[in-house]
This record gives structure tokens, sequence and C-alpha cells, in this order.
């Protein structure tokens, strides 16, 4: 993911990374201000939204992930070639796409994310990075079901247990062996997994 731009062990508590995030973000915004035509800080400033999803739910998580798609999308207006903004582009559109009730309009994120994928991996052919995001793309409807059924036994076992939060996650299959895999090459399926479940749509109030 985006997260390449920035250190990678310099947090401790989740609050720590929080209030990172929004700094970089303030400090993007200020930059961008400044200078309308800085593409840079319009890729930090996208990214930085597209970490702090992360720390919202619901909506609000979806519509932060859109700003940053806009940011992100501006900044390839201001200069075409630029990997950094395509790479958090793609990122940005496969969380976005865990995020869906409906898995045909989770299936067009995923595409529009193999596509920024694509883009980067023209410009840099033998990066191997670019390769496997493109190949977990094409896995992504597959892991979209499995994090849909995942949410739904995590409901059904907190209703039949009269609201206790949810049962303990899977462990041990290739899903999350592959999950795992690609937030090591630094892509985002991780953080999407935390928004699907904290987006997973509430119950209605009484």
């Amino acid at each position: 993911s985006c997260k390449k731009s920035y250190p990678g062990r310099m947090f401790g508590e989740d609050s720590d990374r929080e209030q990172f995030f929004e700094a970089a973000r303030a400090q993007a915004q200020r930059e961008f201000e400044q200078d309308g035509t800085n593409a840079q800080a319009l890729v930090r400033w996208g990214g930085a939204l597209l970490e702090l999803a992360h720390y919202k739910q619901g909506k609000e998580s979806t519509d932060m992930i859109l700003q940053a798609i806009t940011k992100l999308e501006k900044a390839l207006e201001l200069d075409s070639e630029r990997p950094d903004a395509e790479w958090c582009l793609g990122n940005a559109f496969t969380s976005l796409g865990f995020l869906q009730e409906s898995k045909p309009k989770a299936v067009e994120y995923f595409n529009k994310a193999a596509d920024s994928f694509k883009k980067c991996q023209a410009k840099d052919p033998s990066n191997e990075t670019y390769k496997k995001a493109i190949e977990m793309c094409d896995k992504a409807p597959e892991y979209y079901d499995e994090i849909q059924t995942h949410i739904a036994a995590q409901a059904m076992a907190a209703e039949q247990s009269g609201g206790a939060k949810g049962a303990a996650a899977p462990s041990g299959s290739d899903f999350w062996w592959d999950v795992g895999g690609w937030v090591m090459l630094g892509a985002f399926l991780v953080g999407a997994l935390v928004l699907a479940r904290k987006g997973a749509p509430a119950p209605s109030p009484a």
C-alpha cells in the first residue's frame, strides 16, 4: 500500500499511527494549498487518507477512501507519469471493493485496481511487486467471498452467544497466508479486511 511511503517500524499503539498519518495528511494538504501544482503533495495527502480509513467505520471509512481517490486522480491529472499515485490508487480501489455489499460492484473496483497496477507495471516491467499485485487482483473476488463468509459467521456467532463479540478468525488456510503475503509486498488487503469487518451492515435500529 501507500505504507511504503513511510517508515515501517516507528509506531507503538494504533493511536500513534493514527496521529502520524493525520499529521502527514495535514502537512500534505498545507503543501498543496501553497502550490496547486504539487502532485507529490497530493499523492501523500491521498495516501494518508487511505491509511486513516483504517481507523474509521462504515460510511466514514468509505468516504475517506473516496476522498483519497479524488486526491490521487488529481495528482495524475497534474503528472500522469507518477507510478506512486497509480499504486496508491490501485490500493484504494482494492479497499473500496472489499467494502461493497454487492459482489458485481466489488469486482468493478477490483478491475479498476488491476488497471492501475498494470499502468505501474508498464512503467517498470521488471517490478515483481506490481506483478504480484495484479495477480492478487485476479484472486480478489475469491477473497471477497471469504471475507463476506467470515463476517456472516461472526455475526451469527455473536447472535447465538447473546451479542458476545465475534468468533476468532480462522487460521492456517491458504487465504490467510495469501493475505499476509500481499501485505508483505506492501499492498492493502489486510487493511481492506479490517475495513470490510468494520463496514459490515449494522443491525437496523428497533
